[in-house]
């Protein structure tokens, strides 16, 4: 199993590389801004913001780089005391307990096949394989501690949707979006030898809309 993993990883180091080369890296350029939503299994649902760097093949075909920024924060409240109107308003006192906060970082290789259907309208699809590193952070302001936990993993991406033209040069994009992710952390050996670890189930669907760039 590490040594699939492992194989899996050099080969999309590879990719990366091949993709960063200075020949393909000269072409590379602004291809897309994205801003969206992401509801994982074992986190909150939270923002995406996503980039994209491309060079066209043909009119139909890009291969890039990408990444999409996932941030969530979760902060649990208590109520301390309801004062008595006062000048038609009502004041409430509250404390913060808790807060999480996670934030994930990916970088793909990525492909986008653009679709032509109408003068102004097309469809487009996106795909995306790579790594991706997690941040947690919990502060528990009742007990006074604070801990950060950092996960890492291979991750990838899929996407479908459409592009409207609004210019020579730029589209509104709109997409249905999966992602799959399984950063973990604390990798040993149990007493009886068996590999043990913690993971976050980041796997979930989500939805992006954007600004496409025309790179031909």
């Amino acid at each position: 199993m590490k040594q699939s993993k492992l194989f899996i990883f050099t080969a999309i180091l590879s990719c990366l590389f091949f993709l960063s080369s200075s020949a393909l890296m000269s072409q590379f350029r602004p291809s897309a801004i994205k801003i969206g939503y992401l509801n994982p299994k074992d986190a909150d649902p939270g923002m995406l913001l996503g980039f994209d760097f491309a060079a066209p093949i043909d009119e139909t075909v890009e291969l890039g780089i990408s990444t999409n920024f996932f941030y969530t924060n979760y902060n649990k409240v208590s109520t301390v005391a309801v004062a008595d109107p006062q000048g038609g308003i009502q004041e409430t006192t509250k404390q913060q307990e808790l807060e999480y906060t996670t934030f994930s970082i990916p970088l793909y290789g990525m492909v986008n096949i653009i679709i032509p259907s109408t003068r102004h309208f097309g469809y487009q699809i996106h795909g995306g394989l790579g790594y991706e590193f997690l941040f947690n952070k919990e502060n528990n302001y009742k007990e006074d501690t604070s801990e950060k936990r950092r996960y890492h993993g291979l991750s990838w991406e899929a996407s479908a949707g459409f592009h409207y033209i609004i210019g020579s040069r730029s589209s509104l994009t709109g997409e249905l979006l999966y992602h799959s992710s399984k950063p973990s952390r604390n990798k040993t050996s149990s007493k009886a030898g068996l590999p043990t670890w913690s993971e976050v189930n980041l796997s979930g669907f989500g939805l992006r809309f954007g600004i496409r760039f025309d790179l031909m």
